[in-house]
C-alpha cells in the first residue's frame, strides 16, 4: 500500500509539471497574438430601447461596447441588452464595469460567454498618474489578467500613452485578437486526481470535494484550498525549522496551487468573466482555527485575552482589507509595486514577505507563539490564494511565489550575517 501511495504521489508531481507546461504554452500563444488599442475615431455611437429605457453603446469591428457611464441599468435591463448582441465588450474599471462586477454572478454561462473585458482608464486617473504608471497598468492588464483590448478615452495624454504602451509591449494587433477556449477534460482529470489523493487521507474529504465540485463549483476551489492549507500546516508543524524544509513545503504548496488552478482553468474564470466564491474564507479559516486551538493550551487572565483579541482583530481587519479588490495603497506603494514588477516581472506579494518574518524567527515568549504560528500560516494561505486568481497566468503565480522566497531568504541571510558580526565584535 505504501509503495502504491508513493507512486501516486510521484504521479501527482509529474501531472503538476504537465499542467504547468501545458497552461504556460497556451499563455505564450495568447501573448503572441498581441493586444489591440481601440481607435476612438471608429467608435459608432448607437442606442437601443430596453423596457422603455435608452441604453447607449458603441459599435466597433464585430463588437458592441456599452457606454462606460451607463450606471442607470438594472440587472433586467442588462440581461435584455445581452439578448440583442453576441459579442459585448465591458470596459474594466469603468463606472459600468463596477456595476457589471455585481451583475455577472446572476448571469448564466451562455450570457457570460458573449462578454469580454477591455482595460479602461478614467480621464481623472489619467490626470492623476504619470505616463509610466499608466503604461504599467496596461502592461499588467495584458500580462497578468489576459486582457488584450485597451480602451483609452480622449485626453491630452492619450497619444503619449499609446506611444509608451507600444514601446513597452510592441506586438500591437490591428484587429481585436481572439480569446482561446479551454478544455474541460483538463478540469475533470485534475479533479479526479485530487479526489484520489484526498481518498488516501480521508474518504469523507474526497466525497465532500467531489460533491462540492459537481454541485457547488464556484465554492469548490476555496473549499479545496482550505483543505490543502490544513494539510500543509500539519506537515509544517511536524518538521523542525530549516531552509530546506521551508523550501520543500513551499514546493508542495505550489504543487497544490497548480492542481487547484487546473480544476478552475475554464474560459470564464481565465478571462475573469465569472467569479469564484468564498476567497475570504480561505484567508481566515486556518488562522482563526489556530488561534482558538492554541488559546486553549494557555491559562490566560482577562488582560491577556483582551490584548490578544485586539491584536488579532486589528491584524485581520488590515489583512482582509488589503486582500480585497477594493484595497487601498499609497502613491509610494504603487511606485514600489511598479518598480518590483519591472525588475522581477512577477511582483512578490507583500503578505508573503511579511509572513517570512515569522518563518525565519522565533517568538520572544511562549505566549507570542500564538501570533507567530498565525503569521507563519499566512505564507501558505497567501500562496494558495495566488493560484485562485485564475485570470493570472500560472507561470506568474509560480514566479511570484519563488521571488518572495528568494528575496526573504536573501534578507534573512544578510541580517543573520550582520548580527553574527556584531556579536563577535562585542565579544
Amino acid at each position: 500500500m505504501k509503495k502504491h501511495k508513493r507512486l501516486f504521489y510521484i504521479l501527482i508531481i509529474v501531472y503538476a509539471v504537465f499542467l504547468f507546461v501545458y497552461i504556460t504554452f497556451n499563455d505564450i500563444k495568447f501573448l503572441k497574438n498581441g493586444y489591440h488599442i481601440i481607435d476612438n475615431k471608429k467608435l459608432e455611437k448607437h442606442s437601443i430601447i430596453v423596457e422603455n429605457k435608452k441604453i447607449d453603446y458603441y459599435k466597433y469591428q464585430n463588437f458592441v461596447i456599452i457606454s462606460e457611464n451607463s450606471t442607470n441599468l438594472s440587472l433586467n435591463d442588462f440581461k435584455e441588452f445581452i439578448m440583442n448582441f453576441d459579442n459585448i465588450i465591458i470596459a474594466e474599471f469603468s463606472d459600468f464595469g463596477f456595476l457589471f462586477d455585481k451583475y455577472k454572478i446572476y448571469l448564466n454561462n451562455s450570457e457570460l460567454r458573449k462578454i469580454r473585458y477591455a482595460h479602461y482608464i478614467k480621464p481623472k486617473e489619467m490626470d492623476k498618474y504619470n505616463i509610466s504608471q499608466i503604461t504599467q497598468r496596461f502592461w499588467r492588464a495584458f500580462n497578468e489578467r489576459r486582457i488584450n483590448v485597451f480602451y483609452i478615452p480622449s485626453h491630452k495624454k492619450r497619444n503619449e500613452i499609446i506611444k509608451s504602451i507600444n514601446n513597452k509591449l510592441k506586438n500591437i494587433n490591428k484587429n481585436i485578437p481572439p480569446l482561446f477556449n479551454t478544455n474541460r477534460w483538463l478540469n475533470y482529470l485534475t479533479m479526479s486526481i485530487i479526489s484520489i489523493y484526498l481518498l488516501f487521507l480521508s474518504p469523507i474529504l474526497s466525497i465532500s470535494y467531489i460533491v462540492a465540485y459537481i454541485f457547488f463549483t464556484s465554492w469548490s476551489y476555496v473549499f479545496l484550498a482550505i483543505v490543502f492549507s490544513f494539510i500543509i500546516w500539519i506537515k509544517w508543524k511536524n518538521k523542525y525549522f530549516s531552509i530546506k524544509n521551508v523550501f520543500n513545503l513551499l514546493l508542495l504548496t505550489i504543487i497544490f496551487g497548480i492542481l487547484i488552478y487546473g480544476t478552475g482553468y475554464t474560459y470564464l474564470l481565465v478571462y475573469k468573466i465569472s467569479v469564484i466564491r468564498g476567497v475570504k474564507l480561505l484567508l481566515i479559516t486556518l488562522p482563526i482555527t489556530l488561534f482558538i486551538v492554541q488559546l486553549q493550551n494557555f491559562k490566560l487572565n482577562k488582560k491577556d485575552i483582551i490584548f490578544s483579541s485586539i491584536v488579532l482583530i486589528s491584524i485581520f481587519f488590515y489583512y482582509i482589507l488589503r486582500s480585497g479588490n477594493f484595497g487601498f495603497a499609497t502613491m509610494f506603494e504603487r511606485n514600489l509595486r511598479d518598480m518590483l514588477e519591472k525588475l522581477l516581472i512577477a511582483r512578490p506579494r507583500f503578505k508573503e514577505l511579511f509572513s517570512y518574518i515569522f518563518i525565519f524567527s522565533n517568538p520572544p515568549t511562549r505566549f507570542f507563539k500564538i501570533f507567530w504560528n498565525i503569521g507563519q500560516s499566512i505564507l501558505f494561505i497567501s500562496v494558495l490564494d495566488t493560484f485562485l486568481h485564475f485570470q493570472t497566468p500560472l507561470y506568474l503565480g509560480v514566479l511570484r511565489t519563488l521571488n518572495a522566497f528568494v528575496i526573504s531568504l536573501f534578507l534573512y541571510k544578510m541580517l543573520k550575517k550582520i548580527l553574527f558580526k556584531r556579536k563577535n565584535s562585542n565579544n
